[in-house]
C-alpha cells in the first residue's frame, strides 16, 4: 500500500541524495545559450517565448497543490514504482545520477508560489533495478531511470538528456495535469493525507498511479518535455544532442524488442520526436559540448 511504502522511499532516496551540483562542469553555457536563443530568429526565439509561456501556465497549475501535498504525492507515486522494482543497490551509481540530475535542475525555471519560493523543495534521482528501457518522473521532484536504459546509454550527455526530459515533466506539472484531467483529484487528495489508514483509499490511489504510467502522458506533454529537456541539458553545459542520440537509440528498435514495449506504448514514435527536435538544433549552436564519456562509462561498468 502507498502509506506503507512512503517512509522507506524517503529513507532510500535521502541516503543517495546530493546537495550540490556537478562541480566538474565549468561554465555551464547558461548565459551564452540564453543570448543565442533570445537573438535567434524563427525556431530559436519561438522556443524561448514558448518556454516562458509554458512555465507561467505550469505555475498556475502548481498553485492548486501546496508544496507539502506535492511532496506527498511524489512519495506516493514513487512508492508504487519502487514497490514493483527497487532501487539498484549501488551507492556510487545512485550518487552519480543524483549529481547529474541536481546540476541540471539548477538550470531550470521552476514553478514558484506567491512569494517566489520554489514549489518543489527537494529533488531526488535514482536508478531502478529493472532491465526495461524507460525513465519515470513523479510530482514533487522524484525522477528515475531504469538500469536497462542506463546500460544502453553512451555518455553523461545522454544521461543528462534523459533526466532533463523527465525533469521537464515535473517542472511543467504534467502529472498534476493528468490527475486533474482524469478526475482523480479527490482520490489523490485523500491519499496524501498522512496516516489515513484507509486501505481502500490507498489501493485506489495505487491503481490510479499504475494506470497513469501504463497509459502514459499526452503526446503534447512528451513533445514539450523533449524541447525543454534539450534546453535544460544545454544550459547545464552538456552537448545538446544527448537527448537526440537517445531518441535515435529508441528508433533503432521495434515495439517487439525486449525491454522496449512499455516505452513505445506510452510515448510518441521516436522518429516523430526526432523530426520535431531537429529544427530546434540551430538554437543551441553556441551551447557547450561536454559529454563526460569516461566518467559515465566508469559508473556504467559497475552496474
Amino acid at each position: 500500500m502507498i502509506c506503507v511504502f512512503r517512509k522507506s522511499v524517503f529513507a532510500a532516496l535521502c541516503a543517495v541524495m546530493l546537495v550540490s551540483g556537478c562541480k566538474t562542469l565549468e561554465g555551464g553555457g547558461f548565459n551564452q545559450l540564453l543570448s543565442t536563443a533570445a537573438g535567434s530568429a524563427g525556431a530559436g526565439a519561438g522556443v524561448t517565448a514558448g518556454m516562458q509561456s509554458a512555465v507561467a501556465g505550469a505555475t498556475d497549475l502548481f498553485r492548486e497543490y501546496t508544496p507539502e501535498e506535492q511532496q506527498r504525492l511524489g512519495a506516493d507515486f514513487a512508492s508504487v514504482l519502487l514497490g514493483a522494482r527497487p532501487l539498484v543497490r549501488n551507492p556510487a551509481a545512485q550518487r552519480y545520477v543524483n549529481q547529474v540530475g541536481v546540476w541540471v535542475v539548477q538550470q531550470t525555471a521552476q514553478p514558484t508560489d506567491g512569494r517566489g519560493r520554489p514549489m518543489i523543495k527537494t529533488w531526488r534521482f535514482g536508478i531502478i533495478d529493472s532491465e526495461a528501457v524507460n525513465a519515470y518522473a513523479t510530482p514533487g521532484g522524484y525522477v528515475f531511470i531504469t538500469k536497462g536504459l542506463f546500460k544502453k546509454l553512451g555518455s553523461e550527455a545522454e544521461l543528462a538528456g534523459v533526466l532533463s526530459h523527465e525533469i521537464a515533466h515535473v517542472t511543467q506539472g504534467h502529472y498534476l495535469a493528468a490527475i486533474k484531467a482524469g478526475g482523480f483529484s479527490k482520490i489523490m487528495a485523500g491519499a496524501v493525507q498522512a496516516g489515513t489508514g484507509d486501505k481502500r483509499l490507498d489501493e485506489a490511489a495505487a491503481n490510479l498511479v499504475r494506470n497513469l504510467y501504463a497509459k502514459g502522458l499526452d503526446k503534447s506533454d512528451e513533445y514539450e518535455a523533449d524541447r525543454l529537456g534539450m534546453l535544460y541539458a544545454a544550459r547545464a553545459g552538456y552537448e545538446p544532442t544527448g537527448l537526440m542520440s537517445v531518441l535515435h537509440l529508441y528508433a533503432a528498435h521495434t515495439r517487439g524488442d525486449d525491454g522496449f514495449q512499455l516505452l513505445f506504448a506510452t510515448h510518441p514514435d521516436p522518429k516523430d520526436r526526432i523530426a520535431r527536435l531537429e529544427p530546434l538544433l540551430v538554437t543551441f549552436a553556441a551551447a557547450s559540448d561536454a559529454t563526460n564519456v569516461q566518467r559515465f562509462k566508469a559508473i556504467q561498468a559497475r552496474l
